[in-house]
């Protein structure tokens, strides 16, 4: 009887130790993922890097659809973020949750009504091994279901990106290749993709 009343009480000890809130500062068991970490009072236009960041400055745009490619995914969270001009994902020292993996240059946003997003950032560089070609991670995730990430928004004329690797990406990538081609439009640099959610 008082080996069962000491397992019992070691029980209760060790389960209560076990459900206490996980520590702040411990960082998420998905290293790619942000979606659950968004703000409240989401939009479907973001800016990524502020205005002072050195680098390129570009915008890309699109619509998300649903599996069928025609309907739009309207209230879908996006998740974005990307390395720097120098290829890091810097910290400012004060980053949270996987803020603390992937740096300051990271925003959410949220799909409108027809689907449309926008995000305004600078252009990445590869990482400093010069051996990853220049890329945005972007994660999705549609009202009710799980956290999902896609092709990287990656550059046509990233000279990493080669012909063999652009045509092996787009044989394994989503319903929307994420290489885009950047063009001048109203004074901007603007690259464009749709992309048609899995199921």
């Amino acid at each position: 009887m008082r080996k069962f009343i000491f397992v019992l009480i070691w029980s209760i000890l060790f389960t209560s130790g076990c459900n206490a809130q996980k520590n702040p500062n411990d960082l998420p068991d998905c290293n790619w993922c942000g979606a659950e970490e968004a703000p409240a009072n989401l939009t479907s236009y973001v800016t990524i890097a502020p205005a002072d960041e050195p680098g390129v400055r570009i915008a890309i745009k699109g619509k998300l659809y649903w599996s069928d490619g025609k309907t739009p995914a309207a209230g879908v969270i996006v998740y974005l973020y990307h390395t720097n001009a120098e290829g890091l994902y810097k910290k400012k020292g004060n980053e949270t949750g996987n803020g603390r993996r992937h740096g300051y240059l990271r925003a959410w946003l949220k799909s409108s009504v027809d689907g449309s997003y926008e995000f305004e950032t600078i252009r990445p560089a590869s990482y400093p091994n010069g051996t990853e070609a220049q890329h945005i991670h972007i994660t999705v995730k549609p009202p009710g279901k799980e956290e999902i990430a896609l092709d990287s928004f990656m550059f046509d004329d990233d000279p990493l990106l080669t012909a063999e690797r652009i045509k092996r990406l787009k044989q394994v990538g989503d319903s929307g290749s994420g290489i885009l081609s950047l063009k001048s439009a109203d004074g901007r640099i603007v690259g464009y993709r749709d992309i048609v959610l899995p199921n």
